[in-house]
């Protein structure tokens, strides 16, 4: 495996000085190819030290002058540009050590970096004692080694936390899979499979995936990371009512679990038509519960067949006007949105009076709906349109739900505390 060394070059106090802690490194870094990054002065005090010390038998080097040694930002692309260029002769960017010991302070914060930005494997710095000037004494110096894997693994894992508090879950997802190549440290890879398992949790509930998601939390073993993360009591809420939603089809938790999915997609993705969507859904999942406790539907096994009413026991005049929806073919009691609520209106029920309230209104939001192109038109969905629908949907579950925050409180999604 080819090694190569990049090496800032300062000066010192008399230049053979500095000389020595840098040989001294190349020694214990061992590499077969070297790029020594260098001013106009420390070319003259510095370098000749270097090229006749025997450290450089039989190893290929290369000097490379640096333009302006003061200025971060050129030599930032200039350090970039030779990791580039070795790169290009075959090392492997992991196999390369940058030593930023010396030179100007610009040089050594350019030379980091730019490692850190090219992926550098090891990032070295001679250190020792010190003389009453601040300089190391020659015959105390020892080599410092940095893992710039390290703080990229560190960075993507809170990047990962970001996303995650985002509700961007794929991208938390392939934030962590790039962390985890990174580093072997235990500690950390069982942070990151942890929040991996509550990430595709999420992700699942996001895509009303239910039984998958409380599945997933059920078996999360890991509890001293959500104290970490500050959202131990909230994953115990949101787990209860995933469970309610799992064994009830009909429930007030998935009415409210529909606003929240239809908020997310319309406040933080922007994703009007798709929030606009899931607000129509929320409409008719309110109608389709209410007739469902009223046993308003054919039975189908265990199961309620919602596109077959059962009228046997609604009244002689209540039975005539939805007669009309039955399907010849199938012989099925088909109720369109309007046609349900207008049966719980008939029925008294508190949905159909919402509903109707005014009527002009509701007709109108949901002819936006229909003109989306999500829906039967073609016009996109603007942000005015989706706040509207958004306010009256929520004030529509606020009338239908008992306890309306508190069961928003046990669907909201955690929000992660960074460490």
């Amino acid at each position: 495996m080819k090694k190569a060394m990049i090496i800032t070059v300062g000066t010192g106090r008399t230049g053979e000085d500095i000389a020595h802690a840098i040989c001294l490194s190349i020694k214990q870094q061992n590499p077969d190819y070297l790029v020594f990054l260098k001013t106009r002065e420390t070319d003259e005090r510095t370098m000749p030290f270097i090229r006749n010390n025997a450290i450089l038998d039989q190893r290929q080097y290369q000097e490379i002058e640096l333009s302006s040694p003061d200025d971060i930002e050129k030599i930032v692309v200039e350090c970039h540009a030779a990791i580039s260029a070795l790169s290009k002769k075959g090392y492997d960017p992991q196999d390369m050590v940058a030593d930023y010991t010396s030179g100007t302070k610009a040089m050594s914060a350019g030379l980091t970096i730019a490692a850190i930005k090219g992926n550098v494997g090891a990032l070295v710095y001679v250190t020792g004692e010190k003389d009453d000037g601040g300089r190391v004494m020659s015959g105390t110096e020892r080599s410092i080694s940095l893992e710039p894997n390290r703080i990229r693994a560190d960075g993507l894992f809170q990047d990962a936390i970001r996303l995650f508090n985002l509700y961007q879950f794929d991208a938390c997802l392939e934030a962590l899979s790039k962390a985890e190549t990174l580093v072997a440290d235990p500690v950390f890879i069982d942070k990151v499979k942890a929040l991996e398992t509550l990430a595709k949790a999420y992700m699942s509930w996001d895509k009303f995936q239910i039984a998958e998601s409380f599945n997933l939390l059920k078996e999360f073993k890991k509890e001293i990371f959500l104290k970490e993360w500050g959202i131990e009591r909230q994953v115990k809420n949101n787990k209860q009512a995933l469970y309610t939603e799992k064994e009830n089809k009909f429930c007030e938790e998935r009415m409210v679990d529909l606003l929240e999915n239809a908020r997310r997609r319309g406040e933080r993705e922007k994703k009007f038509d798709d929030a606009i969507a899931r607000l129509y859904r929320l409409c008719e999942y309110i109608a389709q519960c209410y007739i469902s406790w009223r046993n308003l539907y054919m039975k189908t096994g265990s199961d309620v067949d919602t596109s077959n009413l059962d009228l046997s026991s609604l009244t002689v005049n209540i039975k005539e006007k939805y007669e009309k929806y039955r399907d010849g073919k199938e012989s099925r009691v088909k109720l369109p949105l309007y046609a349900s609520y207008d049966l719980l209106l008939d029925l008294d029920e508190l949905p159909g009076k919402y509903f109707f309230k005014d009527e002009k209104k509701t007709k109108k939001l949901l002819g936006l709906r229909n003109a989306s192109i999500l829906a039967h038109g073609f016009n996109p969905v603007s942000e005015k349109v989706y706040k509207e629908m958004f306010l009256f949907m929520e004030e529509f579950v606020r009338k239908v739900v008992r306890d309306f925050e508190y069961t928003r409180g046990r669907i909201r999604f955690p929000t992660l505390i960074s460490p």
